[in-house]
């Protein structure tokens, strides 16, 4: 599910219109009283197998004081409002996929395909960015080929890539309302184009990368190599990663990034098994073009996040807490000191993977000019459901929100989640949360107003396989 922020551009052409009725009936039918399905395999004959799953999924919310009272805006980087501060969004998607194997001698041919049906309804996204009441779009998601064999596997096409737990390389598709329907649900999950070279030796594997993104992350182009310990068993997995990004459409401004990373993966040590350690560093050079001119590139971002799991305690609580820093440009030198947001996504590890905060995370801060503290707490009563606790400091780095100044203030928000999730198997997947946010000094300079947002928020996703 990316999301980071650019302008909309709904889809008013002939053809957009028409597939609007197929697609409200069909997902209403669906999501709201499907019938039951089994697993499918829809072939197995001398060595081609061909199986076929379909998802459904919702997701309702409700928000008052949005943008801490200054309502619903026109678009992202508008601060006009359209006159609402309480809202109610549906988003409604359906996703069917065909996954094809052939066996050779020694390797494997395979190929996958999924398409996507999406519907955005009531008041429509609740910020006023990403999504309007009535997008709706029927389209291909992923569509790949590929082969592989013991230590080598090869593909070509739309498909997921994400490299560590999608801090910098994780989702090439935004999901705005306009191309893709809705934007909460998070339905499109593939590059829009990918060639992907992975290496699977012992004890260091790697990838080579080719990715293109969709157009609302700037038709974007990357090319670079990852390379990790193939065994994280022990004491957990380093990575380094390189790319450039060396096209877009001229606009979002990404083309000449030369991007380099570390990170540190469920780090532990044997003796201590209950402390985990994430974290990860990212350095963003090169040219990239800003107001006309080409600028030095000069940023970087990182975080940190231990964890604690109480194993032996009731409902086995795990602790958390993260600080990430995204730096802002700095005022009056001729570098480009803001890092950039690029490709993360969400749900890697937990909800909180890379949208920080239902209300901040999801509408304000976009893991660009950000410094943010989180504490969390999971209890798990079962061990196919779980309870989570959310506080966040939120600041910015530079004293400017997108490049809208805010009086030399950086405090943004003070932001607490609270949300219930059930996945008794492997295909239903429920989440419910409860978010509230208080603007800081930056943010009421920003919006003009100090109220305290709100958002009551449910998901469902089903799989049938």
């Amino acid at each position: 599910m990316q999301r980071v922020p650019t302008s909309p551009d709904h889809c008013r052409h002939p053809a957009c219109s028409a597939r609007r009725l197929p697609v409200h009936a069909l997902l209403a039918v669906l999501v709201l009283g499907g019938a039951d399905a089994s697993a499918y395999e829809l072939v197995r004959h001398e060595g081609l197998v061909a199986t076929g799953e379909l998802n459904v999924r919702a997701g309702f919310r409700h928000g008052r004081n949005i943008n801490f009272g200054l309502g619903a805006v026109q678009g992202f980087g508008s601060l006009t409002p359209v006159g609402e501060t309480s809202r109610n969004d549906l988003q409604m998607a359906l996703k069917p996929g065909l996954n094809v194997e052939y066996a050779l001698t020694g390797s494997t041919l395979y190929g996958g395909l999924t398409a996507v049906a999406a519907t955005t309804t009531l008041d429509g996204e609740l910020s006023g960015q990403f999504a309007r009441s009535g997008d709706q779009v029927t389209d291909t998601d992923a569509a790949y080929v590929g082969w592989r064999n013991d230590w080598l596997d090869l593909s070509y096409g739309g498909r997921e890539f994400t490299v560590g737990d999608g801090f910098i390389v994780g989702d090439g598709n935004f999901n705005q309302g306009h191309d893709n329907g809705q934007y909460w649900t998070g339905a499109f999950t593939a590059w829009r184009n990918t060639g992907v070279l992975k290496i699977n030796t012992s004890p260091v594997r790697g990838d080579l990368f080719w990715l293109r993104t969709d157009g609302d992350l700037g038709d974007s182009r990357l090319a670079g190599v990852n390379l990790e310990n193939s065994d994280s068993e022990r004491w957990g997995r380093l990575g380094l990663m390189y790319f450039e990004v060396f096209d877009d459409n001229g606009v979002i401004g990404f083309d000449g990034l030369e991007v380099g990373g570390v990170r540190g993966a469920d780090l532990h040590l044997p003796a201590l098994p209950q402390l985990k350690l994430y974290g990860e560093y990212v350095n963003q050079g090169g040219e990239v073009r800003r107001t006309g001119a080409e600028v030095d590139a000069d940023a970087d971002a990182w975080y940190v996040e231990p964890t604690w799991q109480f194993s032996d305690w009731l409902w086995t609580p795990r602790l958390y807490y993260r600080y990430a820093y995204y730096s802002g440009d700095e005022a009056g030198t001729p570098q480009l000191e803001e890092y950039r947001g690029l490709f993360f996504t969400i749900f890697k590890r937990d909800w909180d993977t890379w949208y920080q905060g239902e209300v901040t995370g999801e509408f304000h801060l976009f893991n660009q000019n950000q410094r943010t503290h989180m504490a969390k707490l999971k209890v798990f009563p079962t061990a196919r459901s779980a309870f989570g606790f959310w506080y966040y400091h939120h600041a910015l780095d530079t004293p400017q929100y997108f490049g809208v100044p805010t009086a030399g203030r950086t405090e943004w928000a003070d932001e607490l989640n609270l949300s219930f999730e059930y996945y008794p198997n492997d295909r239903l997947y429920y989440f419910a949360g409860f978010a509230v946010a208080a603007p800081a000094a930056a943010a009421q300079a920003v919006y003009g107003h100090n109220k305290t947002q709100m958002v009551v928020e449910t998901f469902v996703s089903y799989t049938f396989r």
